[in-house]
């Protein structure tokens, strides 16, 4: 090669060098925001140099007090390239906590509620400064267990949110479900018989702000919220894309309660509504040492984009 065409070849790479776009990176990024006066801790997963496609997500964590931002984007390594997801963390959580039962703070048992967990979720959208210029219809809630309570009313309240996606949640109260549990055996429900259970839902409703006395390791104040919330109704408020995700043997909240989804929707073919049920999975998408979590969150991209097959190749789909 002549001392000419070497000099020309590196020119030429040099000139595909500067061209060439940056390789897309994936960055958690950690940040604060006032949200009712308080300053609370926010996460931003996302890809740098990655094509805009498909809508953000805002992500609503499920119960406890430990602190899911330091795991939530391990569930988001099958997604692909042009992911932008914002988690907003539930207040009182220090970094680092495990969420041990007797672990909670005071300050967070009181704030721990659905109405707030929906209130600060709204608060967010119309607040940070990614979110709250978002035209309607552009954004995704994705809600996993108790956070596939909350998602589906942020969703009913809010124009900017466009795509509903839930994993262990479904349509059925959850008070219901924990008597179906007791019913079959399933533990811990099992220790109480159906009366026992429908007296202690009796002094929650008889009391249902109080914060000193207990059920299951949360306060009477956090069941009242819950235990009797129907969400069926929120659900059928909805018209836009929804997916549920549960396992078939999850052994938080019944594999009824989405196929309970499943028929009401059946009977209105106009609404886009799909169910996901995951052989022999628990109520975190596990299944014979497979997190069928990563598979479903991966599958959302295609969801976003109107693919009606995108979890034709889920298990038991």
């Amino acid at each position: 090669m002549t001392r000419h065409a070497l000099s020309a070849l590196l020119a030429a790479t040099a000139a595909f060098a500067v061209a060439a776009p940056a390789r897309a990176e994936r960055l958690l990024d950690e940040a604060t925001i006032q949200i009712r006066n308080e300053t609370r801790r926010y996460y931003r997963l996302h890809d740098t140099e990655a094509p805009p496609e498909g809508p953000l997500i805002v992500l609503v964590s499920g119960s406890g007090c430990n602190d899911f931002g330091a795991r939530f984007s391990k569930y988001f390594e099958s997604y692909p390239k042009s992911l932008d997801l914002y988690f907003l963390e539930k207040p009182h959580i220090d970094k680092g906590a495990s969420g041990e039962p007797g672990t909670c703070s005071d300050a967070y048992k009181r704030a721990d509620n659905l109405d707030r967990r929906v209130a600060d979720t709204l608060e967010f959208i119309d607040t940070h400064e990614h979110l709250r210029n978002r035209p309607p219809g552009s954004l995704a809630l994705l809600g996993f267990s108790e956070g596939g309570q909350v998602a589906p009313i942020v969703a009913s309240r809010s124009k900017k949110v466009g795509w509903l996606a839930v994993a262990g949640a479904g349509g059925m109260r959850q008070g219901a479900g924990f008597l179906l549990f007791a019913d079959r055996g399933v533990a811990p429900y099992a220790e109480f018989s159906r009366p026992r259970l429908e007296a202690e839902f009796a002094a929650i409703a008889k009391e249902p702000d109080a914060l000193d006395k207990e059920f299951f390791g949360h306060p009477y104040a956090y069941w009242s919220s819950h235990l009797f919330h129907d969400p069926l109704p929120v659900y059928a408020q909805l018209d836009i894309p929804i997916v549920v995700a549960m396992g078939e043997k999850d052994d938080s909240e019944p594999v009824e309660a989405g196929r309970l989804l499943k028929n009401y929707f059946a009977q209105r073919p106009q609404k886009k509504f799909q169910f996901i049920e995951y052989k022999d999975a628990n109520h975190g998408l596990q299944a014979n040492g497979k997190s069928h979590a990563k598979d479903f969150v991966g599958s959302l991209a295609q969801w976003f984009k109107g693919d009606a097959k995108a979890f034709a190749n889920q298990p038991g789909n």
